[in-house]
């Protein structure tokens, strides 16, 4: 049983990997020997994977060997948090595969959330008598192969002991079960590398803040935590980004970047409006693309940075009130690692110092961001000054990004049969009929909404307090749960709408712009509060604001959203958008109007 998974499960995103010495023909050799051999082994795989992970970025960990104990036996031991990117797990396994190719007198166990990862991958080649009651130390990687213990007794086969399969490993591995049909299942996805990790990495330009370029060109990983921070970014810590004080935007230079493809798909596919310190180029202009893009990393490192003096020093932890700890303990006696010792004695004291020790080395550090933006300041404040000179001489290489495009059309074919079947769209005539009845339902929103906010605003009862929401208001067809009858700024955080998505709900469904004409909304600057107090002044713009503006009337009387005449159902939507814009994807008055009437994050 590998350590977590006796003490507790994995989490979802981790992968465990322990390589244990066959000493056979030198039983005789001391600890001290076995573990200055185990160093060797660290060493040759280093030099093993180097040439694979030298330009190879990580999720969040790196693939790591250490030498520890377990049950008093050395071993090289790693845990690497992968995140997201499944691909993480899979190139471990590729470098520890070819490892025992190398090493031919080591035995490599590997293990995650799921448990025997690998038999689920070879689930149609592995013995009918083996099940995950019985797979405890029953699966190692031996000589490049996914090998099994075999059972003296398929009907009443148990698991192992770490200590029982070792030795039995020691003196049998001609009779470890191994079929070729097995190792073609269980390392089907290995049949790409090490090209894989080459293609992992996606460089593509970018327009970031000079100081992002610098530490990104010395230390490409830094790609993923920064990433990882816009990803998971809410809106009180998008506030940050309001300043972007570590890393000011005003300053900005071009370069290419090195993202791998998880990142670049997942940064490209968010939708956020730029905070005010980004002066972004139109969408039809050039360089839109590279700025855009260029921004989401920014705020990754500003978000990743922001809170990085607020790291506390960690205090030794007491393992005995674990209750991790507690169980592993259990585990070692099962195995017989006190020696039979009775609690408190002070060999037993001893032992458990011991397992103390085992524990924290095997539990090891989980992945910190505001460790890793320590270090990026640290490391920032140590370079000197980049200069644009600098920057002329970095490689200019950008690699194509049509493996993102998908045939949505094909792809939809394939999940229904469609496509088997030669089956064409034009054959399905219902499916006009779903079109048209999804436009009259998203028309009858928006009219729902005006109608709600035209009522929110003759609403004569509204004090200077704020207003009251009656309960009738509060009811939607499309809302599980009703809005309680409470005042705009009472509004619970919980419900706020999500302004960008209603944004894009808005000008897609109720005015049927395109991508583009979307994008170019966005990037227009937002306009001034007194100038959307009144239509007069506010029609008082450019040019261009005018026929926007007549755009949306037009739009919304041909959709029967608004009717000839009712200039203030205009003026509501053309406020509330630009309201909502104006916040820049944060909270606000507009957000917290729509949540108050019964329109939820959804």
């Amino acid at each position: 049983m590998d350590i977590f998974s006796a003490v507790s499960e994995l989490p979802d995103d981790c992968v465990e990997y322990t390589i244990f010495l066959l000493n056979t023909e030198d039983s005789a050799s001391s600890k001290l020997e076995r573990k200055e051999k185990l160093e060797e082994i660290a060493s040759a795989a280093s030099a093993l994977s180097e040439p694979w992970v030298r330009k190879y970025i990580w999720q969040r960990q790196e693939f790591k060997l250490k030498v520890v104990e377990l049950f008093g036996e050395p071993c090289l031991h790693g845990v690497t948090e992968f995140g997201e990117c499944i691909d993480d797990e899979w190139f471990i396994v590729f470098i520890l595969r070819e490892l025992s190719k190398t090493v031919p007198d080591i035995v490599v166990k590997i293990a995650d959330n799921d448990g025997e990862f690998l038999l689920i991958e070879a689930a149609n080649a592995i013995p009918k008598w083996l099940s995950p009651e019985n797979a405890d130390n029953r699966v190692w990687i031996f000589n490049g192969n996914l090998c099994i213990i075999p059972a003296h007794n398929p009907d009443s086969a148990t698991s192992y002991t770490l200590s029982d399969a070792l030795q039995f490993l020691n003196s049998n591995t001609s009779m470890l079960y191994r079929p070729q049909i097995l190792q073609k299942e269980a390392f089907a996805r290995l049949e790409e590398y090490p090209q894989a990790a080459k293609d992992h990495i996606q460089r593509a330009k970018v327009t970031v803040p000079r100081r992002v370029a610098q530490i990104l060109h010395h230390h490409p990983k830094y790609i993923a935590p920064a990433s990882e921070a816009f990803l998971l970014r809410d809106p009180i810590s998008m506030k940050v980004c309001s300043t972007m004080r570590n890393f000011p935007p005003e300053d900005s230079v071009t370069c290419v970047v090195k993202f791998t493809r998880l990142l670049y798909a997942q940064l490209k596919s968010q939708r956020i409006i730029p905070p005010a310190k980004f002066k972004m180029p139109k969408p039809n202009e050039d360089g839109y693309n590279e700025a855009e893009l260029g921004m989401k990393v920014a705020c990754g490192f500003e978000l990743l940075c922001a809170g990085s003096g607020k790291s506390k020093v960690r205090k030794n932890k007491d393992y005995s009130t674990d209750p991790r700890f507690r169980q592993y303990v259990r585990m070692l006696e099962k195995e017989g690692f006190f020696k039979r010792e009775a609690p408190g004695t002070p060999l037993y004291q001893q032992l458990v110092s011991q397992a103390k020790e085992t524990f924290a080395e095997f539990s090891g550090d989980s992945y910190n961001a505001s460790d890793i933006g320590a270090e990026i300041v640290n490391e920032l404040d140590a370079m000197d000054e980049l200069s644009d000179e600098e920057i002329a001489t970095w490689d200019k290489t950008v690699d194509d990004d049509k493996w993102m495009d998908i045939d949505f059309k094909e792809f939809e074919n394939l999940l229904d049969g469609r496509a088997r079947a030669g089956v064409q769209d034009d054959d399905r005539p219902e499916d006009s009929e779903e079109a048209n009845q999804e436009i009259l339902e998203s028309q009858q929103k928006v009219k729902s909404m005006v109608d709600r906010l035209r009522k929110f605003m003759d609403d004569e009862k509204a004090g200077f307090d704020g207003v009251e929401f009656d309960d009738d208001m509060s009811d939607s067809e499309d809302d599980e749960e009703d809005v309680p009858s409470s005042r705009i700024e009472e509004l619970d955080e919980d419900d706020e709408v999500n302004e960008d998505d209603f944004l894009e709900f808005f000008l897609k469904e109720a005015l049927k712009l395109s991508p583009e004409e979307i994008e170019q909304f966005r990037a227009e600057p937002s306009q001034d509060v007194p100038k959307a107090v009144n239509k007069g002044k506010m029609m008082a713009g450019s040019e261009d604001e005018n026929e926007f503006d007549d755009d949306i009337a037009e739009e919304l009387l041909s959709k029967g959203i608004i009717n000839e005449g009712e200039n203030d159902d205009f003026e509501i939507m053309r406020n509330l958008l630009e309201s909502i814009k104006h916040q820049e994807g944060g909270a606000g008055p507009g957000s917290n109007l729509l949540a108050g009437l019964g329109y939820g994050s959804n």
